[in-house]
């Protein structure tokens, strides 16, 4: 299991062309969290003087972030390679309907400006200039690429290679149903836009900002009770502090959960989503404490 986690982190490096190989990258990013954990227990003893969860919630940011760039990175490109896919695909027909061969439409593609896509095109051009066949080539193409758009239509196109069938007005229609399905995607991302907002109102700023005054209120409070009482009073604040930012960290995952498979319609994305809203939630909550104990501390 851990060798086939691997195998896949690998392939991500690979396909996004990052400068450093694998071992390299993981160990920079453990090296950065690990830089990370310990400054902010340093702001906690130097400045906030008190136990918290900042140490866990940064590093744990820093930690996905890192590990998870490759994968953001591949997201990316795999993102817009389907959306200049059906575009190719309408210019490799109007070129195979010119009467020209299928080395040429690979070619028209390879030379237009369809980024990673072009790339991809031309390492499987290359391989027919080789000497393999086109079904070998664009078979090599679609494993290339961790998309299932891309894979399923190669499938389509090799079937119909074998039996035959005019693939000028086969790619026509891919092409269509490939601008729709984009279309379809892009207005799910519209229709969603304010229940992905007020996720990230909510998560990121709403909550901590009264987890903030809360805490602020219960310090207040831990300042102003008897001599007598301040040792039991001071261990349940800093118990209580602990239980708050647990409950604000779950609440920042389930969050981010949730905006991806709103956004996205699946869970995947949440690599991205949970990291910064965990920054922002923590900021805010900090932010409010310390604005909220300035004022209180000013009204008594």
């Amino acid at each position: 299991m851990i060798m086939k986690m691997y195998e896949k982190y690998d392939g991500w490096v690979k396909f996004t062309k990052i400068h450093y190989n694998t071992n390299t990258w993981i160990m920079l990013s453990i090296f950065s969290t690990i830089l990370v954990v310990f400054g902010t227990i340093i702001f906690n003893v130097f400045v906030l003087d008190e136990i918290n969860l900042l140490p866990v919630a940064f590093g744990s940011a820093t930690l996905v972030l890192t590990l998870g760039y490759p994968y953001m990175k591949k997201e990316s490109i795999i993102d817009n390679i389907e959306n200049n896919f059906s575009d190719a695909l309408k210019q490799m027909a109007d070129t195979l309907k010119a009467g020209d061969t299928y080395e040429s439409a690979l070619r028209e593609v390879k030379d237009a400006d369809y980024g990673r896509l072009s790339e991809e095109i031309g390492v499987a051009l290359r391989r027919l200039e080789e000497g393999e066949n086109i079904e070998t080539a664009l078979k090599g193409f679609s494993d290339s690429i961790d998309s299932r758009l891309v894979k399923r239509t190669m499938i389509i196109l090799l079937d119909s290679i074998k039996t035959g069938s005019g693939l000028a007005a086969l790619l026509e229609d891919i092409a269509e149903d490939v601008r729709d399905t984009h279309r379809l995607k892009e207005d799910r991302k519209a229709n969603t836009t304010m229940q992905f907002l007020f996720m990230i109102a909510a998560g990121g700023f709403i909550a901590p900002l009264i987890f903030g005054e809360v805490t602020a209120i219960m310090g207040l409070f831990s300042k102003i009770v008897t001599a007598t009482m301040a040792d039991v009073t001071d261990t349940t604040s800093g118990f209580i502090l602990l239980l708050v930012q647990a409950y604000l960290l779950i609440e920042v995952i389930g969050s981010g959960i949730m905006m991806s498979i709103i956004r996205e319609g699946n869970f995947n994305k949440s690599i991205i989503y949970i990291p910064v809203l965990l920054v922002i939630a923590y900021v805010s909550y900090y932010a409010s404490s310390i604005v909220i104990g300035l004022m209180l501390t000013g009204a008594f």
